[in-house]
């Protein structure tokens, strides 16, 4: 069964131009379990149409980082968002996941270069 579980939007800059993501969140119960997905659309000058998926999120946080990063990665800069919640739009916050924000922990942790690593050569011959 698939039902509504939420609505937010999300503000993000690209080029100079500020956009607004409507997304409508949707449940799906399959056996007992539930997982969440979403999905929107906008152009920019350089495409017709981008589109932003997100499939089987186990919360909303999960999906919430998600489209975070498929923004990023798209070029836009996520700056604020808001929930909607008994048919009225809350106040605008700070978009987390962001970037410079918390590191979550599917993200891999930073790769430090040792004098070790670096000392370390190899001939051609050598495996």
């Amino acid at each position: 069964m698939i039902s509504e579980h939420s609505r937010f939007q999300l503000e993000a800059s690209k080029l100079g131009r500020d956009l607004i993501f409507q997304v409508t969140v949707f449940e799906r119960e399959e056996r007992k379990r539930k997982k969440l997905f979403a999905e929107t659309q906008c152009s920019d000058p350089f495409h017709l149409v981008i589109q932003f998926i997100i499939r089987e999120a186990p919360d909303f946080d999960t999906l919430l980082q998600r489209f975070v990063r498929q923004l990023e990665h798209r070029g836009f800069a996520p700056t604020r968002m808001r929930m909607r919640e008994n048919g009225k739009w809350k106040e605008w916050q700070a978009v987390p996941y962001v970037s410079n924000g918390p590191i979550s922990a599917q993200s891999e942790p930073p790769v430090i270069e040792t004098a070790e690593s670096k000392s370390v050569t190899r001939s051609k011959g050598s495996v």
